[in-house]
């Protein structure tokens, strides 16, 4: 039997994935149309500086950049349509799931078995639609709603929990006491946990307002601004809770004036360090069935009003949304698959040849709990378990419960019970003895240290399609 998984993905984390789900699948790699190595590549720039220069001075202010949105939009999306030309036509989810297709027959396997986290919940959603009778063994871990993908021009369902991972990254800071730093950045302390999330609250509304010049030397200097550490540093690390203890202890330097530590953290693009090209671009942008000439809007006075209009899902995050509407508006490649989600009720359920299963966090940072639960209920048999904890997708924690339940599924086909939910094996803010698990078997032992090794780097990045696996 035979697992695939991307490229870069097997590459960093094949072992453990090898070690958490057993010795009875071999693992493969793919990457879809237009990533990493294939030809051509999804680019709409000549050179890597080209697209890190565009992703640094990418414009946030709706109010006052408006006009440089529009205009890089417009650009962007002439560079991409001159650049790849009909290539950049094909680069789309149904397509990949196609071609997922094309290679079991090519191992000649006739079912398959697949494991998607955040994009890939996006394409094994689509591929069980398309595909069915095809599918064996399908879970979708930190799901996208699949209609929202398809058929809306924004997004909104996606940061529907994000706030509440940052509060609840503030809430187990509170809880853990000294074990974290940001419990001392006020002299008496904090009494509760509601308290010290107003003081980060209003740090950040005054960073709006003034943000704070940084000069370490000549050649690290400039300013700490709201957007630049929440799009560069506290979003980020949401995803991943181990990354909490350092988030917060560059926060809490900052908050007692040391600029230094969160400066040289957070001053550079993140997207800058995970985007190599304009896959995620192109496949959103073909996949969905209003943008470009089909869009509600277009202009720059008309999508600065629709987008004024848009509630704020998210006071972290929401108010720095702009530039990726005029994008979407401005898209000129037309969309060329045939493909249209089905979510029930306004469809019947798809019956697949064996039932899915829907793995999804508590609190999720871009995948919330309702997308997972409008997927379960959109497919026939389909089972469901929840993981109460914080990040993005199940293997942001480690969780023995939820990672026995994805082996045996894929083992035996078994589904979790109804209602079935799995706390998790780790600590967001440990102590320096590590983990106080003790009294595990050997082979828990052994699951554990694979679920941990899985935690500490980032799979499953954001609309990557690298974020899955299939057999």
């Amino acid at each position: 039997m035979y697992l695939a998984i991307g490229i870069g993905l097997i590459r960093g984390a094949g072992g453990r994935f090898n070690q958490m789900l057993g010795e009875n699948y071999n693992l493969m790699s793919f990457d879809p149309r237009g990533v990493n190595a294939t030809i051509p590549k999804a680019s709409c720039y000549g050179t890597a500086e080209q697209r890190a220069e565009e992703l640094v001075n990418l414009p946030f202010d709706l109010e006052y950049e408006a006009w440089k949105m529009y205009a890089k939009a417009e650009n962007g999306a002439k560079a991409c349509d001159d650049t790849m030309g009909e290539h950049g036509w094909y680069i789309n989810t149904p397509q990949t799931a196609a071609d997922m297709n094309s290679i079991l027959d090519a191992i000649g396997q006739e079912k398959m078995y697949y494991w998607g986290g955040s994009y890939g919940t996006t394409l094994g959603q689509t591929y069980a639609q398309m595909f069915p009778e095809r599918v064996a063994r399908l879970v979708i871990d930190g799901v996208s709603n699949l209609d929202e993908w398809y058929n809306s021009f924004v997004f909104e369902e996606w940061l529907e929990d994000t706030d509440k991972v940052f509060y609840g990254f503030i809430e187990e800071c509170y809880k853990a006491g000294k074990r974290c730093p940001l419990n001392s950045v006020k002299k008496n302390g904090f009494k509760a946990a509601s308290e010290l999330q107003t003081f980060i609250d209003n740090f950040l509304d005054n960073l709006e307002k003034a943000p704070i010049p940084v000069y370490l030397n000549n050649t690290h200097y400039g300013a700490i601004t709201r957007q630049g550490l929440v799009a560069n540093g506290i979003f980020p690390s949401l995803y991943m809770p181990l990354a909490w203890p350092f988030l917060a202890s560059n926060l809490a330097e900052l908050l007692k004036g040391n600029t230094e530590p969160a400066f040289l953290a957070y001053s550079s693009s993140w997207l800058g360090h995970i985007l190599t090209d304009e896959t995620n671009n192109f496949v959103i942008a073909n996949d969905n069935w209003n943008t470009g000439v089909k869009a509600p809007v277009h202009g720059l006075q008309p999508v600065q009003n629709f987008t004024r209009a848009i509630p704020q899902q998210s006071k972290l995050v929401s108010k720095y949304r702009g530039f990726d509407i005029y994008r979407r508006a401005s898209w000129s490649i037309p969309t060329t698959h045939n493909f249209h989600p089905h979510y029930y009720p306004a469809y019947p359920k798809v019956k697949t040849a064996e039932p899915i299963l829907v793995v999804s966090l508590t609190w999720d940072l871009v995948c919330p709990l309702a997308s997972a639960k409008k997927a379960f209920a959109s497919f026939e048999g389909a089972g469901f378990v929840e993981q109460k904890s914080y990040g993005h997708c199940s293997t942001s924690m480690p969780s023995l419960c939820t990672a026995k339940h994805v082996r045996r599924y894929f083992d035996e086909g078994v589904l979790p019970e109804k209602g079935a939910t799995c706390g998790v094996d780790g600590e967001y803010f440990p102590g320096p003895d590590g983990s106080s698990l003790t009294e595990l078997s050997e082979e828990d032992a052994e699951l554990l240290e694979a679920l941990e090794g899985l935690a500490a780097q980032p799979i499953f990045k954001p609309l990557s399609p690298a974020g899955s696996l299939f057999v």
